[in-house]
């Protein structure tokens, strides 16, 4: 059995006060609760004495940002970390940093949602192409080369939305509603002849 943790990064502003189009807004740092986030999660798996096989994290500097903060506490891997591109939040494009109530009009609104699953903000990507990403990823760096082992993933809400619809084949719609919090995990498993399980989903204080 192959177990994969899906770690969302702690807290910054930007979700704090959801005033601004986050986006990937990479340069973004944590908040000040964001920072005690993710020593709390550190701590949670340092009392897990879980090994990961290995660690995978987006760029972004929350995700590294949270990632650096949770090694101060534990040392979850004895492997290098490994940081990808490919586990970057939804690309919101132009929108990215703008005011949401300057961008999201009732007739912009209604758009996006016609068609949201496909719908790509200008110079940004779809959900669907996240899913895909986010499934090639899983894909050529995991399943391709392993058959068991713990793996950590530290990423992005929507990026992980976008993925478990993928592995559940769920709705565009239900997938918009499934919660993932800052310093959530979710805990999948996969088994070659079985497939993919949901173990939990937006745990913070279990492993």
């Amino acid at each position: 059995m192959l177990t994969i943790y899906l770690l969302r990064h702690a807290e910054t502003d930007y979700n704090a006060h959801a005033q601004f189009i986050g986006g990937r807004s990479n340069h973004i740092p944590l908040s000040t609760k964001g920072k005690k986030q993710a020593l709390e999660i550190g701590k949670v798996l340092k009392d897990s004495n879980i090994q990961f096989n290995q660690v995978y994290c987006s760029i972004a500097n929350r995700t590294r940002e949270t990632l650096d903060l949770i090694l101060s506490q534990a040392q979850i891997t004895s492997n290098p970390i490994i940081y990808s591109e490919e586990l970057q939040e939804l690309s919101q494009g132009y929108w990215e940093g703008k005011l949401r109530s300057e961008i999201y009009t009732s007739e912009q609104l209604a758009e996006i949602n016609s068609n949201q699953w496909l719908f790509t903000p200008p110079n940004g990507e779809s959900q669907k192409e996240v899913e895909d990403r986010m499934l090639a990823f899983i894909l050529s760096e995991i399943l391709d080369r392993h058959t068991e082992g713990d793996f950590l993933i530290v990423g992005h809400g929507i990026a992980f939305k976008c993925l478990l619809r993928g592995i559940l084949d769920i709705s565009s719609q239900m997938a918009y509603k499934l919660t993932i919090d800052n310093t959530s995990l979710t805990k999948l498993s996969y088994d070659k002849e079985k497939g993919w399980f949901v173990n939990y989903l937006n745990q913070t204080l279990i492993i």
